[in-house]
């Protein structure tokens, strides 16, 4: 009888083990309206107990992390006071001997500029993690105020790669005290583009059309453009670094892509970063016309400003279509080898 019920000690230990094992940590933070930090999670398979919450002002070294609370794991969120100056924390949730990635708040809110947000954070689909405060996208920083430069000090931003044209460098400079990289980009200006759709007087699916056009030429006219940023990239004295465009949507939404792409993070990830674009920029807000507009042009003018699933899937479809796969143009004409990729991936990845 006894070495049956050793039997099921072990058995049950060994089905506990392999459950713990199994048990993953969805999580994500950002900052609310009141400068608290918002953080939320979900355990899979659904499990209960309690769930452990640590915070760091630095994510450099687990031993900064220290324990700030304990919540119940169907709570599923914890509002936190910030521990610090407010403008980012790092946090790690553990369960049931297991831990999740680091997270952090990916948006950095400005005074005066547009879709300012981290590249960090995501997972691969080998399971590591992009680190924090390497990489930021973000609108153009022409009209970033002492509020945002004092920002852009804290996150400790040492490069701004610019792929504006040179018109829209000269009418919007960057007055900012950060080493500056210009990448301009092949291609009309943002003006030109807003003013095409305008005269034209171009429907919403005229203009969904116009920009799945504008992103296939943005691929095959600027593949330099993309390996000098991928040079920036390789140069560890470069980071952390700013990519920046007008509106960080379209230019940066597809040069960020690709990268992420090099990382290794799944291409259902890629495309909700794309379009994360959308909660950072309100249309109404940015577009610049004195007299108000039909309705037809107002739809078109909210396509030409949004993110849209369909650029982005067009602008990939497109290069599997011409170059045979993504890793191909990558490789040819962007003049990312593997070799480059490793090295990348040693800069940007915790584990890699």
């Amino acid at each position: 009888m006894k070495y049956i019920y050793k039997a099921i000690v072990l058995i049950f230990s060994l089905q506990l083990m392999s459950c713990m094992s199994s048990i993953k940590i969805a999580s994500v933070v950002e900052k609310n309206t009141d400068g608290n930090f918002l953080l939320k999670w979900e355990v899979s398979p659904d499990v209960e107990g309690k769930i452990d919450i640590y915070s760091a002002m630095s994510d450099t070294s687990m031993r900064n992390f220290s324990p700030v609370r304990t919540k119940l794991i169907e709570d599923q969120f914890a509002l936190l006071n910030p521990s610090g100056s407010g403008l980012r924390e790092f946090f790690i949730l553990k369960t049931s001997g297991v831990t999740s990635g680091i997270i952090s708040n990916r948006f950095i809110e400005m005074d005066n500029v547009l879709n300012f947000r981290d590249l960090g954070g995501y997972i691969t689909s080998d399971e590591n993690q992009i680190k924090w405060g390497k990489v930021f996208r973000s609108g153009h920083l022409s009209n970033a105020n002492l509020f945002d430069q004092e920002k852009l000090k804290k996150l400790g931003i040492k490069t701004i790669i610019d792929f504006r044209s040179e018109k829209d460098r000269k009418t919007h400079p960057y007055f900012i005290n950060i080493q500056k990289i210009n990448i301009p980009f092949d291609g009309s200006d943002f003006s030109s583009i807003k003013d095409e759709v305008l005269n034209n007087n171009f429907t919403r699916s005229e203009t969904i059309l116009f920009m799945q056009k504008s992103y296939k030429e943005i691929i095959d006219n600027n593949s330099d453009k993309f390996a000098d940023m991928f040079d920036v990239l390789l140069d560890p004295n470069n980071y952390p670094i700013v990519i920046s465009s007008h509106l960080g949507k379209d230019r940066v939404g597809i040069a960020s892509s690709l990268l992420l792409y090099v990382l290794g993070v799944p291409e259902y990830i890629i495309e909700e970063d794309y379009l994360a674009s959308n909660k950072y920029i309100d249309p109404t807000k940015t577009i610049s016309i004195k007299d108000p507009l039909p309705e037809s042009l107002q739809e078109s003018m909210t396509a030409l400003f949004s993110a849209n699933s369909a650029y982005l899937i067009t602008a990939f479809d497109y290069i599997r279509e011409t170059y045979g796969s993504i890793d191909n143009y990558l490789e040819k004409k962007v003049r990312v080898s593997r070799g480059k990729k490793t090295i990348l991936r040693n800069l940007m990845l915790y584990n890699p």
